[in-house]
Formats: C-alpha cells, structure tokens, sequence
C-alpha cells in the first residue's frame, strides 16, 4: 500500500502540477505526518521537490524523475505484459502505440521480432528506441509533455484522424467496473480515443496495481476494448467479475528473468544510412 500510494502520488503531480499535503491526507485517509514521509521519500529519490505545505515536480534528467521511476516500478509485471502483447501482432501491421511506461516495454519487445511493420507513436521515447529497425515510422505532431515527452493536444489528435491502423495499444493508470479505462490528464484521454477510432481493434495493457482504481478522465468502457493484459496478480475478484461480464482479459506471468538489462537502444538518427522519422 505504501508504494502504491507514492506511486499515485506521483501521478497526481504529474496531472496538477503541484500537490498539497493537507489534500493528500483527505485523498489517501492517512495522517499529515504519513504523507510528510512519503514525499520526504520520494524527493530523496529525486522524484519531486518539497515545498511549503505540498511538493512540486523535479526536473533533473532528459525525462521527468517521475517516468524514469515508472519504468523501474513493477517492471517484471510489465515486461510481460509487453511480451504477452507482441503476440497480438502481426507482420505487417499498422499498429498505434500510445505513450507510457508498459508501451515502451512493448517497444522494445518487439524489436527484432519483425521484418515489415507500421507504427504510430505519440511517444518521443518510443520513436527514439524503435528509430533504426527498418520500420515505416510516424510520430504525430502535438504540445509535449515535459514528464514524459509525450505528444498531446488537438494538434496530435487531428493527425490521428488521418490515419488508420489495425491495432492499437493503450496504457491506462485507472481500470474500474464501472467507468472502464481511465487516465489523469483529459488531453491525455481524448488521444486515447483518437487512437480507438483509428484502429480496428484496441488493446490495453496495464499492470494489477492500476485495477479497481480510477482517476479523472475516462476514455473507453470496458467493452469497447478488445483485449486487457495485464498480470497474474490482478484480483480475483476483479478478474471474476470480468469474466461474468464476458470481457475478455490475458493474464502475463512475469518472469525477471526475461526482462531486458540494457537501457533504451541508441536511436540512430546521426547514422544517415537509418530511415528517416517521420514527422506528422
């Protein structure tokens, strides 16, 4: 529970900008002084900076202290999710892959794996680790997000609309029963239905943590997904709950052994033998 809520600590700066410990206390059900330690914590591992009476974002590396954090927090259960979802594609696909955390996983999953594919990306870090396969490769255009390096705003959704592809991969912070497949941002949700309507089908691939919790923008019902993987340790009752609604789920086992020691590949781009990024 700790991690967990350090976790949505972070999220939640992420989406405001600042956060309150008065606020977090309310959020959380859990003392001032608990709080006080959590970001105490979390700025000793220099993921935000404390100030008076909350915190604010750090800014010390190419990416937001607090994506590099995502990509180290349940990082066996989301190597497998990846490696569950590369099976859903095929060679020679148009496949969109939204940004985050457990799509980069995918991204780098599929590495090698391919001769022939298409991939649309709102993800900087994405398109850098994907940059020298060989593939046709499309970065939409849009307002950056300085966390992340994300790609959103009606800029990004437009492009999307000029597109059609035939999967698309989504991450998700927040997956209740009732209101489906959520995300902090609301920017960050109207791309993620921009994506949905591009694609012939959807799949979203988020760990267990992040079920039974929503946050603030909701962008699909859980029928509109053809697909959710996510990992072995999701809730039983959660996942007997989804059976009995007849929506379909995948279940990845993690194994530390699979996952990928090396850091992000080098993107290439200085090489002028490599493909070209293309910029939509």
């Amino acid at each position: 529970m700790c991690e967990e809520r350090r976790r949505a600590i972070i999220e939640l700066l992420e989406a405001e900008r600042r956060v309150r410990v008065e606020e977090l206390s309310r959020r959380f059900g859990v003392s001032e002084v608990t709080i006080r330690k959590d970001l105490a914590e979390l700025e000793a591992r220099g993921l935000l900076q404390r100030v008076y009476g909350g915190a604010v974002p750090a800014h010390k590396s190419r990416y937001n202290p607090s994506f590099l954090e995502k990509l180290s927090l349940h990082a066996a259960e989301k190597w497998a999710i990846a490696q569950a979802a590369i099976q859903h594609v095929c060679e020679g696909d148009a496949v969109i892959l939204d940004a985050g955390s457990t799509t980069l996983a995918m991204a780098r999953a599929m590495r090698g794996r391919f001769q022939h594919l298409t991939v649309i990306t709102s993800s900087v870090p994405i398109a850098l680790e994907l940059a020298n396969t060989g593939w046709e490769l499309i970065l939409v255009g849009g307002q950056v997000r300085a966390h992340s390096l994300a790609l959103i705003g009606p800029l990004a959704v437009n492009a999307l609309t000029s597109f059609h592809a035939d999967k698309a991969f989504l991450g998700a912070t927040g997956v209740t029963l009732q209101d489906g497949y959520s995300t902090p941002n609301p920017l960050d949700a109207q791309l993620k239905r921009a994506m949905i309507n591009a694609a012939s089908e959807s799949y979203v691939l988020t760990d267990s943590s992040k079920l039974g919790h929503g946050v603030l923008a909701n962008y699909a019902r859980l029928e509109e997904i053809k697909l959710l993987i996510t990992d072995s340790a999701a809730p039983a009752a959660f996942i007997s709950a989804l059976r009995k609604r007849g929506i379909a789920y995948q279940l990845a086992v993690p194994n530390e052994v699979d996952q990928p020691s090396t850091p992000p590949s080098d993107n290439g781009l200085s090489d002028p033998s490599q493909p070209i990024l293309n910029l939509w």
